[in-house]
């Protein structure tokens, strides 16, 4: 037996299906049957029963899973002060300043489910940082794109969307409706400073498609110039189409093909605390940004 064994069985007891279980747990069906039949051919006893279409606890099951509530429970209040020892009395996000505009749906219902639990966001300059303080535990989770993962073993990531990305130009820039990345090549462009992974991709995607590599007009990892640099007709920029349905005096146009990324979170495997399973299962659950699609668990 083991704890992970407990928390499919709570779940599947708490949704009564394996499919439900596992949609909670973020994991794949046959993790969870395989778990569930493991845990009932260790101690030779029948835990759950199909009833129709639904699971349904023995009388075996129901004692089993009333106690494994309490270990888990248990076992949340001991990772909740080894975090808080670590961290403080609250739950730290970290991200980059564009990708906290998608995670402010995600706060706001966290705060409203959650209103005696301090919450602090800390700011990263980009997912390189992100992960370096998710890892050197700074902060129990990270937000923002994680098209590239972790070379961390011990760090898992977690997409709940995929926002779409668009250029975001002043108003007058000559460029078609629908923008191909070689197209960009000879465009205004306000980057990412050089050296930098993100700007490593824009350089890579235009020159791909048959464009010279760019230079900048201005190098910046700030938002805010990058927003001010469009408006007052110095330059195009990139960032996800739910940031830039927020802004005025600029025009925006998506990409030939669309650029999607997958957003979503970086934590360590093992140590969730209660505040931060909490936090991650509401951003399954809250509003969906513009621009933005439900990532598919199944």
């Amino acid at each position: 037996m083991n704890l992970q064994q407990l928390r499919y069985l709570v779940a599947a007891a708490d949704t009564g299906s394996v499919s439900g279980a596992a949609r909670r747990e973020r994991v794949s069906q046959p993790v969870v049957s395989r778990s569930l039949h493991n845990l009932e051919r260790e101690y030779h006893v029948v835990l759950l029963r199909r009833d129709g279409r639904r699971l349904t606890l023995t009388d075996a099951g129901r004692a089993v899973v009333a106690a494994a509530r309490d270990a888990l429970s248990a076992v949340d209040e001991v990772e909740r002060a080894a975090r808080q020892a670590a961290l403080g009395s609250e739950l730290v996000v970290v991200t980059t300043p564009t990708n906290g505009m998608l995670l402010s749906p995600i706060v706001t219902s966290f705060i409203a489910h959650r209103p005696h639990t301090a919450l602090r966001l800390r700011r990263a300059g980009d997912m390189e940082e992100v992960l370096r303080m998710v890892a050197a535990g700074e902060a129990e989770l990270g937000f923002g794109d994680i098209a590239h993962g972790s070379d961390n073993p011990s760090l898992e990531t977690e997409a709940i969307w995929q926002a779409t990305v668009v250029v975001v130009s002043p108003i007058g820039t000559d460029l078609p409706p629908i923008v191909p990345w070689s197209a960009l090549a000879t465009s205004r462009l306000v980057l990412p400073p050089g050296g930098s992974e993100r700007r490593k991709l824009i350089d890579d995607a235009i020159t791909a498609d048959g464009g010279a590599r760019p230079s900048a007009v201005l190098a910046t990892d700030e938002r805010s110039a990058w927003i001010a640099s469009a408006q007052q007709g110095i330059g195009s920029f990139f960032c996800y189409e739910s940031v830039a349905a927020e802004l005025h005096g600029v025009e925006c146009r998506p990409f030939d093909p669309p650029v999607r990324t997958p957003v979503g979170f970086i934590h360590h495997s093992e140590t969730l605390t209660t505040e931060g399973r909490e936090f991650l299962r509401l951003a399954t659950q809250c509003a969906v940004p513009v621009g933005c699609s439900r990532f598919d668990f199944d």
